[in-house]
């Protein structure tokens, strides 16, 4: 609990300093390391520069992309579907996996009828799927890894959220 809680503070402070310039983004860097120290982790090292945040600590390295025109990390995994005409505005890798937003012009239910099937061709097992209305989740697991897909209706596009960790 207390990592998740360390990743929203992070994550809350990246959004808010996103649009930062290059004179005030050592500011930034300072609050969030000093926000990680508070919360338990030592000797953060912060860097925010052109919509990318990273943060390398003694248990590994996150990074942050954020911004209109986000690409996947080059290590994400091949063997998770992400649709070729979506707009990724958000990519995370932490030391456990990866955490991907992006928008794509497809109702919900299409969406997550598409990320089902693919996700069962690439090898996934469905663990559990539920349908909430305006949300669609989809929890998949191949191995020692677990990917939850979240798909939420926006007007005519849909958000979809996917998170990839792995077990040690």
């Amino acid at each position: 609990m207390k990592n998740a809680t360390v990743l929203c503070a992070v994550m809350g402070a990246a959004i808010m300093f996103s649009g930062c310039k290059k004179a005030s983004d050592t500011l930034a860097e300072k609050v969030i390391e000093k926000s990680l120290k508070n919360s338990g982790t030592s000797d953060a090292q912060v860097n925010l520069s052109n919509g990318k945040m990273s943060i390398k600590t003694d248990k590994g390295e996150m990074v942050m992309n954020t911004g209109d025109s986000v690409s996947l990390p080059a290590d994400f995994p091949k063997d998770v579907y992400v649709a070729k005409d979506a707009k990724i505005q958000t990519a995370l890798k932490t030391p456990d996996g990866f955490m991907i937003q992006f928008s794509i012009d497809q109702k919900k239910g299409k969406v997550a009828e598409t990320y089902s099937s693919k996700m069962k061709d690439g090898g996934w097992a469905s663990e559990t799927s539920m349908d909430m209305g305006e949300t669609t989740s989809l929890i998949v697991k191949k191995d020692n890894r677990q990917a939850a897909i979240i798909i939420t209706q926006k007007d005519s596009d849909s958000e979809v959220m996917i998170t990839v960790t792995t077990e040690k």
